[in-house]
């Protein structure tokens, strides 16, 4: 669990961040002694007020810098990497406090589009004085917010459907209950709303981490000749968070590529009162002990500088561990007959998806596994390659209520609070 984890980090009640109160948004009535997010003994019911189940919040960042073709110049360079002395933004993610994390939480908030919805109207009225107008927000994601893949919106468009649909204090009815005079009030613009304050707070809590500053005051820069231990990284890092374990991952040529700064927070995302604690330790680092690069932007290495497969990467069937059988083409399991066949690849923006002749697979509402999505709403499952199993939001754990017989099939559901009879792994067999 992790809330057994975080006791240590919790002793002082000081807060880490000062406030933006001058300029704050749409700061949300909620009472002030609210406790930390997973730091509640009693049942706090008001969402929107109080961040559950997703209430430890990572702020990811990345160090993207191989380009798409050698020799491209110093403005080339920063429009598809972002700028050459500064990590860029990867998002802001709500973890849950009992370990995972929920993804692509409600369809009715999703969008498929940033670039109009900033530019609005709504968010660029000189007259309601926000914090920051949507131009600009825009004009920063736009440099500071990069894709690996070239398309940003797609993205931001990504990270908000995956992550900011999932962050309860900040949903449309929430908005609709602390009236003010700034916000116009509809039901659409509070939806927009929710929008522009997921941007607008994840730029904000990026800038306060400056990456690349707290490791150059220890002497960590970009370098083709020099490399650094994991143990400077660590310190370096840790000293600029309040010295909290900051959790760091290297790319297949031992370079530095991304940093994950994990919070606590108090009330509403809207209060942005966030607290620093120390790494929970998901995630495969693949940070040797010693001889980490820091590579410059623009640096190509050998190998042609390629991380590893792109598209379809692997072709297979996937069985349970423990229990005859295996998934058929739907996501259930069975024992008569023949498994099917599974790709399981690559996403664009982290983890694999999963298909199979029936569509992509996904989990639905109540955690059930079904194999009959289109691209849009395909999950994005976890890929253990050592071991072969796959998991879903940080979890591997796997069950049935039923064991199959004959032609009956058994639904399979994600490990939950709701332990099922028949528990097990899926072990994806390459072919």
């Amino acid at each position: 669990m992790y809330i057994k984890n975080l006791v240590p980090f919790l002793q002082s009640s000081a807060k880490f961040w000062e406030l933006n109160g001058e300029d704050g948004a749409y700061p949300p009535q909620c009472p002030i002694d609210l406790p930390l997010s997973c730091r509640n003994h009693t049942t706090i019911d008001d969402t929107c007020c109080f961040e559950y189940p997703g209430g430890i919040f990572l702020q990811t960042q990345f160090w993207d810098y191989i380009p798409s073709r050698p020799g491209m110049d110093d403005e080339a360079l920063e429009k598809q990497l972002g700028p050459l002395n500064s990590f860029t933004i990867h998002g802001l993610w709500p973890d849950n406090c009992g370990g995972g994390f929920d993804q692509f939480c409600d369809d009715s908030l999703a969008i498929d589009d940033v670039y109009y919805l900033l530019n609005s109207e709504q968010f660029n009225d000189e007259n309601k004085k926000l914090e920051i107008s949507g131009k600009e927000l825009l004009k920063e994601m736009s440099r500071l917010w990069k894709s690996n893949t070239g398309d940003d919106e797609s993205l931001w468009i990504h990270e908000y459907n995956k992550h900011g649909t999932c962050i309860k204090t900040i949903r449309p009815k929430c908005y609709s209950r602390w009236e003010n005079e700034k916000m116009v009030v509809s039901s659409a613009d509070y939806k927009k709303q929710s929008v522009y304050d997921y941007f607008r707070v994840a730029y904000n809590i990026y800038k306060r981490l400056n990456t690349t500053e707290i490791l150059k005051e220890h002497g960590i820069v970009p370098s083709l000749t020099k490399s650094y231990t994991r143990q400077e990284i660590q310190s370096a890092l840790n000293s600029g968070f309040n010295n909290q374990n900051v959790f760091f991952a290297c790319d297949n040529h031992h370079a530095l590529k991304e940093v994950w700064y994990y919070h606590l927070l108090q009330g509403s995302l809207l209060s942005e009162d966030f607290v620093p604690i120390g790494s929970l330790g998901n995630g495969n680092s693949k940070c040797p002990e010693k001889g980490i690069k820091f590579y410059p932007k623009g640096y190509v290495p050998s190998k042609n500088g390629k991380d590893g497969p792109k598209g379809p990467l692997y072709r297979g069937i996937i069985r349970l561990s423990g229990y005859e059988g295996f998934l058929i083409r739907n996501g259930h399991w069975m024992i008569k007959g023949t498994p099917a066949n599974f790709k399981l690849i690559e996403a664009p923006f982290g983890g694999y998806y999963l298909m199979s002749r029936n569509g992509y697979c996904g989990l639905t509402k109540s955690s059930l596994l079904t194999c009959n999505k289109h691209i849009g709403n395909a999950g994005q499952f976890d890929y253990d390659p050592e071991k072969g199993y796959l998991g879903y939001s940080g979890s591997f754990e796997w069950g049935a209520t039923v064991l199959p017989h004959g032609n009956v099939q058994s639904l399979v559901y994600l490990k939950d609070t709701a332990p099922k009879p028949y528990q097990f792994k899926l072990k994806f067999i390459k072919k």
